[in-house]
């Protein structure tokens, strides 16, 4: 980045991430160009913007939102909880957050280019990204040109042309991406997570749906949205076949859906990132380059949750290119979020632990307090560090809640709902 002028920024890819970076810069006069080959997309993800989000982008609340207020968990062994989120889960069809986030940009003067990039080089630098040089020039797969809050169009005369240089090059393409594995080594498999799912036309209900399962680093999910619901499940790479996971979200939506219904659905499938452990294992910026949302693994290890880190990393790497110290955009992130991340990434194996998710579930069903805690966790309020904790400081409260449970059932001659636990006939 040289001179006096505000810097020439390239992004690749046009999610959540890199438009409301590119957004954010257009709006202070950055000259930027978005490249995004796709018009309208989905993926393996539930849609889920916490309360955190909703309150840090309030921009976001659109007629396209679904806004879900109860929750229903359902343990390894089959035992339910369901219970009100005091916050509520805002759930968007991922096409039509693209939309709402490329418009936004749109509407701000950014370039759209729907191109996808093949290749960049430094200039001056050769074929290496990494070797120094003034600036980045990139080569698109299809001919096309865009003027500044308009989309590209098809051109002759432009065809395999490469671009004019930009000061600043943002991989946002996503944690399979081909600007980000040129830019830095793949993530380990043990954070990088396989998701599949459907789309299921005609299933609405108002609550979201979280199953876990024993001996799975990962969970299945239902989510509402507008027109049709989101089901699919997530494991770490590599601990099962696709095809086993495939089973046991197939069985257990057949259980609780007529068969037509996913006879009729849309699959799905995607790689999933996650925060490492230790926050310095991979580099997320350069000299001249940087990178944004899913591409730098800036994923909830634990629940998968994106879309909320994915625009905060646009915000804090808009911050920093603004300042004209861009090396400042990961030391923010590092401030902001990664201990929470890696934290969470590092105790993934004793969240998922069957026999914690079977007593919080059990604990859910007859506390209102611990319901609470489970509400906060969803809206992104309750910090995994600080979560056991508030618990044992809840468990007298606790206690005296299923006590007064238990007594409120005898004196109607209930039969407590405590089913015992036993292996799940799908796990």
């Amino acid at each position: 980045m040289v001179g006096s002028g505000r810097p020439r920024v390239a992004i690749i890819g046009g999610g959540p991430g890199g438009a409301q970076c590119a957004q954010r810069l257009a709006d202070a006069g950055c000259p930027v160009t978005v490249f995004e080959a796709r018009t309208r997309f989905e993926k393996a993800c539930g849609g889920g913007v916490p309360a955190r989000g909703m309150e840090r982008f309030p921009f976001l609340h659109d007629t396209r939102l679904q806004e879900i207020r109860r929750c229903l968990v359902i343990s390894p062994s089959g035992r339910e909880a369901r219970f009100p989120l005091d916050d509520p889960l805002f759930v968007f069809g991922r096409a039509d957050l693209h939309v709402l986030m490329l418009d936004r940009a749109l509407a701000s003067g950014v370039r759209l280019v729907r191109q996808r990039v093949v290749s960049f080089r430094r200039v001056g630098g050769g074929r290496d990204p990494q070797a120094g040089g003034e600036g980045w020039i990139l080569r698109a797969a299809a001919p096309g040109s865009v003027g500044p809050g308009r989309v590209a169009t098809p051109g002759q005369d432009d065809a395999g042309t490469e671009t004019d240089p930009f000061d600043f090059l943002v991989a946002a393409d996503g944690a399979a991406g081909g600007a980000r594995r040129r830019l830095v080594a793949g993530a380990p498999r043990k954070d990088v997570s396989q998701g599949l799912g459907y789309y299921l036309p005609q299933v609405s209900e108002d609550f979201i749906t979280l199953k876990f399962y024993d001996h799975l680093h990962g969970y299945l999910w239902v989510f509402p949205r507008p027109d049709h619901s989101s089901a699919g499940i997530c494991a770490t790479l590599g601990a099962l076949p696709a095809a086993e996971l495939r089973r046991l979200m197939d069985d257990f939506l057949r259980g609780r859906y007529p068969r037509e219904v996913l006879d009729r659905s849309e699959r799905y499938a995607a790689l999933i990132p996650g925060a490492p452990s230790d926050p310095r294992a991979a580099p997320v910026q350069g000299e001249g380059w940087a990178l944004l949302g899913d591409a730098a693994g800036f994923v909830d290890p634990l629940t998968r949750e994106g879309i909320y880190y994915a625009m905060l990393s646009g915000d804090l790497l808009a911050d920093a290119l603004l300042r004209r110290r861009p090396e400042e955009y990961s030391l923010a992130w590092t401030r902001v979020c990664a201990p929470e991340l890696s934290w969470a990434a590092g105790h993934g194996g004793r969240f998922f632990d069957a026999r914690f998710i079977e007593r919080l579930v059990s604990l859910c069903a007859g506390s209102p307090t611990v319901s609470r805690v489970l509400s906060d966790l969803i809206a992104g309020k309750q910090s995994y560090r600080t979560l056991k904790r508030r618990l044992l400081l809840a468990a007298p409260r606790v206690g005296v809640q299923l006590v007064s449970r238990a007594l409120r059932q005898r004196g109607r001659g209930d039969v407590p709902k405590v089913a015992p636990i036993r292996p799940a006939r799908d796990s």
